[in-house]
């Protein structure tokens, strides 16, 4: 048997015989009992079993018996049952799925909500009904707030926050500005927040909150003014403290926003000496912390690392083993800050960049793309990649297709921009023997079944992008005790060291300049940081593989299962109040 479950010559001819496997199924949308995905053929309407076993498959079950989900409504119940009865491949997405992102026959919230109906079935020793509540957002605020613009205008924007779990205090989760922000993302991410926190064991609920704009419709001052509304607006409402809820950057936000909202918070709060932990993220200057900046890109490197250094995760995906970074191949699409990090640290420790798509075009050189030219770049031809040279190279491809980045030929892809990107409609163009998501749902949940079926490994975003909120915890910590970390520690270990070094010399143990400078060094607060977060992505992953092998399902359910389980056992601990 393989990874996941499923036997490993099954997974070679899954491989090989995807395109023509995908070719007989009519539609993942026909529903049955208790709102469960069936999968149909043309010949055989509920032949789901059998359409598995033509790629040896069967034991499979978190893609093929277990792949549960809400029933739909609105738009994706038409287009669901369109699906359910038209022969042949299934129907390309609709203009609305296509722009918002959002998975085939469903909602972002209802890809989720499919995964964790999937890892639960396996949890029969907790009550269902408790399943139920863990599952449901707690609450979701919406509210509306004026901006007066430059130009003296006045016009009206739509903030979010959504709460999904207080199993643990406070909650976490990153704002967003971006035109997508709706209330039914962020309760996805809420959740999604919860589940990471729970599978990196910080002891958080989650959250995530966002306004819907586009951040580039507007100056630097109007942003100010929108992130200190939007932070008044959750104080109001009691959604912002160090004990409440803790935002934290996110998609279209930076760290001088997370300024802003520490210094709004703290003229609203008054005289807490704690108000710092109130948003993570900031500015070293502001109470921020020393590797928050690359801390997702870096857990993302870890992730990676472990996983496919994984015996059994390496032969499932057909690498060689043992497997290695240097003797590798990556594909980044996005190189924003989670892509950049991923792709920076991946090419410090020998892998090669070969592609890099961005929102303009894709960049491909077999002999390795330099990744802090590209993001040099980048930023001095406002996010453009046309003109770039990657220093003369012979072999440098720029076409102007930002979707070309997903069929590179390459051992590892690295989708790092928002959700949604792999769909059923391109994800039979993959070629990567593993896509590790970097962002947030970049693999929608009917493209997880097409990849599953090529034998193309997924490691999912529940872990891969927990580097972020375990760095986050690290800060809090930090503000709440008002000490750096290594600030106590630092020079008692190097003179320690030093001390050390001494007795050996004077035993007659030659110690070079050289090595006297390489070991007489103490922890400083960076080195702290990257320790806690490799000791935290190194036991996710690991635990993440053992559950996949004695569940038999896939590392993203194994994922899910694991964080339902420690939140499950939280509420069991501790009773129900009142």
């Amino acid at each position: 048997m393989g990874a996941l479950g499923v036997p490993l010559p099954a997974r070679v001819a899954a491989r090989a015989a995807a395109p023509a496997l995908w070719r007989r199924v009519s539609a993942m949308a026909t529903r049955g009992a208790g709102g469960a995905t069936i999968i149909t053929t043309a010949a055989t309407p509920t032949a789901a079993p059998a359409v598995a076993g033509a790629a040896g498959l069967s034991s499979l079950p978190s893609m093929w018996s277990l792949r549960a989900r809400p029933p739909l409504t609105g738009a994706a119940a038409s287009a669901a049952a369109a699906a359910s009865t038209t022969a042949g491949a299934p129907p390309p997405p609709s203009d609305a799925s296509a722009a918002t992102g959002e998975p085939e026959g469903g909602t972002f919230l209802e890809g989720v909500d499919a995964n964790f109906r999937a890892a639960s079935a396996h949890l029969r020793s907790v009550d269902p009904a408790l399943l139920e509540n863990i599952r449901r957002c707690n609450s979701t605020t919406e509210f509306a707030f004026p901006l007066k613009r430059d130009d003296g205008s006045i016009t009206t924007l739509t903030g979010y926050r959504a709460v999904h779990s207080h199993h643990m205090t406070p909650s976490k989760g990153g704002i967003r500005y971006a035109p997508s922000v709706s209330r039914s993302e962020v309760e996805a991410l809420a959740c999604l927040m919860t589940l990471k926190c729970a599978v990196v064991e910080v002891p958080y609920g989650g959250a995530k909150g966002g306004v819907a704009i586009n951040r580039g419709d507007y100056s630097p001052a109007e942003v100010e003014r929108i992130t200190r509304r939007f932070t008044s607006e959750l104080y109001r409402r009691n959604l912002i403290g160090p004990a409440v809820d803790v935002p934290a950057p996110d998609f279209g936000t930076t760290a001088g926003d997370m300024a802003h909202i520490k210094d709004t918070y703290m003229q609203l709060e008054g005289g807490s000496m704690f108000g710092a932990a109130a948003v993570t993220g900031k500015p070293v200057s502001q109470g921020g912390i020393r590797g928050r900046e690359e801390a997702t890109g870096l857990g993302v490197y870890f992730g990676v690392r472990e996983f496919l250094s994984n015996k059994t995760v390496a032969t499932a995906a057909g690498l060689p083993t043992p497997w290695s970074i240097p003797a590798s191949t990556f594909a980044i699409q996005g190189l924003g800050n989670v892509g950049y990090w991923a792709a920076h640290f991946i090419a410090k420790n020998g892998g090669r960049i070969t592609t890099v798509g961005e929102r303009d075009g894709t960049v491909s050189d077999p002999a390795g793309v330099d990744v802090e030219a590209l993001k040099l770049h980048l930023t001095n031809n406002g996010g453009s990649v046309v003109g770039f040279a990657n220093g003369g190279s012979p072999s440098l491809s720029v076409v102007a297709d930002p979707a070309a980045v997903l069929s590179a030929d390459v051992d590892v892809l690295i989708p790092a921009a928002l959700e949604g990107a792999i769909t059923t409609a391109n994800a039979k163009a993959v070629r990567a023997k593993v896509v590790a998501e970097a962002a947030n749902g970049p693999v929608t949940a009917g493209a997880d079944v097409v990849l599953a079926a090529a034998g193309v490994v997924v490691l999912p975003d529940l872990v891969m992008n927990a580097g972020g909120v375990t760095v986050s915890y690290f800060e809090v910590a930090k503000n709440l005790a008002g000490l750096r970390f290594g600030r106590l520690t630092q020079r008692a270990e190097e003179a320690a060291m030093a001390n050390l070094l001494a007795t050996l010399q004077s035993h007659g143990v030659t110690i070079t300049d050289r090595d006297r400078r390489r070991l007489i060094i103490g922890a400083d607060e960076r080195a702290h940081v990257y320790s806690g977060l490799e000791d935290s992505m190194c036991a996710a992953c690991g635990e993440t593989v053992k559950v996949a092998a004695e569940l038999g399902v896939s590392l993203r359910i194994a994922a899910y299962f694991t964080a339902i389980r420690r939140v499950a056992e939280t509420f069991e601990s501790r009773g129900l109040w009142p």
